[in-house]
């Protein structure tokens, strides 16, 4: 059930697990996991908002296939599986996103998790098997980790750590790259998130794609003239999405910058679901329009065109996916068959019931 002709690809979905032995790990799980229920409280519509007993618990697969797929109009997802390792055993374990996969193969796509901290060959060997094993779409990485009692960080620009594992991406077909950016997470420094490192891999490795995940959210002008500047660099639009639906003067402004560089062919939706319902961000954008003065002022209008583009176009060109068979094995599948007859369910139905 697409927004209209509109196919919707959520690019980031998370099986995060809030539960209390994840969060009692560490000082820095539990800054983490009360972090992302305090900023689903403060973006989201009270309506749309999964109660303390119920967000603090392990996501399962049927709870997200739920959420994106029966309760909202997601038509696609990514499943990004999260390398913190140092942090959390397995904060949202790539297992589920599989089991996903197994089931409706042409709805879920998988990135990969790969932590530098385990060093070059580690990372190379879980890379090689990653993509021989379980068939990944991109990798997954995140720039800060805790491990041995100490903070630790990389950079992009790092030719001896970083290098080789994006070479070798490049070797095995792997297409695209995605870092977490512009969100420090819980009491993490937030040097490791900004963006300039970026530009190096973007510049030498012109046969990667490179996804800024949360773009926008932090350090908007540098990544408005990175995705100006290189053809390969995408802004992945993770939590930055849920800024439309309470505070769409922040996301006018947003949006306005980056659709100044060239956005409406470099952004690509997400919501992060299970860390947010995908629904009301889905529809808030769908509704969003660029105010009159901003417009009269220089910026874009956010056309019916570029809202296409975003909710799925750009996420599908970056992988070269052909959407003509895509959306015919979805129209045919059991999921789309229950949305036609009964329309959508309930927000957080499947998690309530858990």
């Amino acid at each position: 059930m697409s927004i209209g002709d509109t196919l919707v690809v959520d690019a980031v979905a998370h099986a995060v697990d809030n539960s209390p032995e994840a969060r009692s790990r560490n000082r820095f799980a539990a800054s983490v996991i009360d972090g992302n229920f305090a900023w689903q409280e403060m973006l989201i519509p009270a309506e749309y908002v999964l109660e303390k007993e119920h967000y603090f618990r392990k996501c399962s697969a049927e709870l997200l296939i739920s959420a994106m797929f029966l309760e909202s109009q997601v038509d696609v997802a990514c499943f990004h599986a999260i390398p913190m390792w140092g942090i959390f055993q397995d904060f949202s374990p790539i297992t589920i996103g599989l089991e996903i996969r197994r089931r409706y193969p042409h709805r879920m796509f998988i990135y990969g998790p790969i932590s530098p901290f385990e060093g070059v060959g580690r990372s190379i060997d879980r890379l090689e098997q990653l993509v021989s094993e379980h068939h990944i779409d991109g990798i997954k990485m995140y720039p800060f980790d805790f491990i041995d009692g100490k903070m630790r960080s990389f950079s992009l620009t790092d030719e001896k750590l970083l290098y080789p594992i994006l070479q070798r991406c490049v070797e095995l077909g792997v297409k695209v790259v995605a870092v977490h950016k512009a969100v420090p997470l819980g009491i993490a420094p937030i040097d490791p998130y900004r963006m300039g490192d970026v530009d190096y891999a973007a510049v030498d490795f012109p046969q990667l794609n490179f996804e800024i995940v949360h773009g926008g959210l932090a350090f908007l002008d540098e990544t408005a003239l990175q995705i100006a500047r290189y053809p390969n660099v995408y802004v992945n639009m993770e939590v930055t999405a849920q800024y439309a639906c309470k505070f769409p003067e922040k996301f006018a402004r947003i949006m306005g910058e980056f659709l100044l560089s060239g956005g409406e062919r470099k952004l690509i939706f997400s919501t992060g679901c299970s860390f947010t319902h995908p629904r009301p961000v889905i529809e808030a954008f769908n509704d969003f329009k660029m105010p009159q003065n901003m417009v009269d002022g220089g910026y874009p209008e956010l056309t019916d065109q570029a809202k296409r583009n975003i909710f799925g176009l750009n996420w599908a060109r970056m992988h070269g996916i052909d959407l003509a068979a895509l959306k015919a094995k979805i129209d045919g599948d059991d999921i789309e068959a229950q949305k036609r007859r009964r329309g959508l369910r309930p927000a957080w139905v499947a998690a309530r019931a858990a």
